[in-house]
């Protein structure tokens, strides 16, 4: 199988002269039109100078692959420097039906030229770095997806994803197709715990694929992205004991609480879970109802089905916020209909979703939305492609490991700075 990352071209080295010496050719071309008309002598000076300016810009992008920014002012002053010539010629030539027709072909060459230098300026592709996030629909998925795909363009990769959508069977397919494919680096969130992946790890080893987990690390793999789980399990934790003691309007005696849990993935999932359900039954001796939910349908219906139940429940957290935003929807519901007082009702999750932030942001007219462990996800998406990119690029594996900020109401500020920085995925 083909490894492309192992022959491509590095970024900064010159690409073949032969096409620096067909853009000076084009531009030979260019000067030797419009000296035809016989009435254009300044016109040539002036073509002539453009001429050897675009050159120049043209070294200068090569040189300055590596430098997007760079690379891109350099091509506007080059055709910026082609149009001054060929406008200079036009006004030479003009009522000249010989030196018109000479302009038509300069305007050709001219046209050469500047395809030239566009193409001079593609990126070399290192190779494809492939994700499998197993939850595309998730709500966070385009705030990590779309950093880490810009991300690898930057660098010179080609970028695919899959698309499994909850559906563990297949994500293991998309990850098989990822390695039939010929792809450098795979990354993926092993969405139903390690063992079913194992035989397409194997696979991919085998194939001198680079492997990284993405909130597991993967056994065999070269290197993960794993979160501080337990710490920001236990920060969501204490933040809904700061508010029984200190805000809660209820009657602790009656106080009641439900966990969405996701055991099905492994301790990634029951990391965050574990601690908070520990926590919060030694601290109240209330053990909580428990459904297993990571989407905001199924979070609105156990909570619908807890209230029916026990309509005095008080607390909901989520193993993440999509989850805990059904639980949010729940209780709305009941506020409004039976006009229930929101200094009793507690909602959190995880994750750091953008409608979870948007209301610890301030839209939250009823304030029951608590807190939310979040990562920082647009600074996680630049590491799905970084970690990978690096490997491939010859230096040392290293592993990542995220904590979580336990967003509250009283950090509106911090919240929207978060969202803000979000916006350009979210449009």
């Amino acid at each position: 199988m083909s490894r492309r990352n192992r022959v491509a071209r590095p970024l900064g080295q010159p690409r073949r002269s032969w096409r620096f010496f067909a853009l000076l050719a084009a531009l030979s071309l260019v000067a030797f039109a419009c000296g035809d008309g016989g009435e254009s002598d300044a016109a040539e000076a002036e073509a002539a100078a453009a001429q050897a300016q675009a050159a120049a810009a043209q070294a200068e992008a090569e040189a300055a692959q590596a430098d997007a920014e760079a690379a891109a002012a350099a091509l506007a002053q080059a055709q910026a420097d082609l149009e001054a010539a060929q406008s200079s010629a036009a006004e030479a030539m003009e009522g000249d039906e010989a030196s018109q027709a000479a302009l038509a072909d300069a305007e050709a060459a001219l046209a050469e030229a500047k395809q030239m230098i566009e193409e001079a300026m593609e990126p070399e592709v290192r190779g494809t770095i492939a994700f499998s996030y197993g939850n595309e629909s998730s709500g966070i998925y385009p705030i990590v997806a779309d950093p880490a795909r810009l991300e690898a363009e930057r660098r010179g990769y080609e970028w695919v994803e899959g698309s499994a959508n909850g559906d563990c069977e297949k994500q293991v397919q998309d990850i098989e197709g990822f390695v039939a494919a010929g792809v450098d680096a795979i990354v993926f969130l092993p969405l139903c715990g390690i063992d079913p992946y194992l035989p397409v790890v194997q696979s991919a080893k085998d194939a001198g694929i680079v492997i990284v987990g993405y909130s597991t690390a993967i056994p065999g793999g070269d290197s993960s992205i794993v979160y501080a789980n337990i710490a920001g399990a236990r920060a969501v934790a204490a933040e809904a004991l700061r508010w029984l003691e200190e805000d809660f309007t209820g009657d602790p005696e009656t106080f009641s609480w439900a966990l969405f849990t996701f055991d099905q993935c492994g301790t990634a999932c029951t990391d965050r879970t574990d601690p908070i359900r520990q926590i919060i039954t030694e601290a109240t001796g209330v053990a909580p109802l428990e459904a297993e939910s990571v989407a905001e349908g199924s979070g609105l219906e156990a909570t619908e089905t807890f209230l029916q139940a026990d309509p005095g429940l008080n607390m909901v957290i989520g193993i993440n916020d999509a989850g805990a935003l059904g639980a949010y929807q729940a209780f709305v519901g009941q506020i409004e209909s039976e006009g229930r007082d929101p200094g009793e009702i507690f909602v959190g999750g995880m994750d750091g979703q953008n409608e979870a932030l948007e209301l610890l942001a301030g839209a939250d007219e009823y304030g029951i939305y608590r807190v939310s462990g979040a990562l920082i996800l647009d600074q996680l998406g630049k590491a799905v492609a970084d970690l990978p990119a690096n490997i491939l690029e010859g230096q040392p594996p290293t592993s990542l490991v995220l904590n979580y900020v336990a967003i509250t109401p009283g950090m509106p500020d911090f919240a929207q700075q978060v969202l803000d920085n979000y916006a350009e995925f979210l449009s």
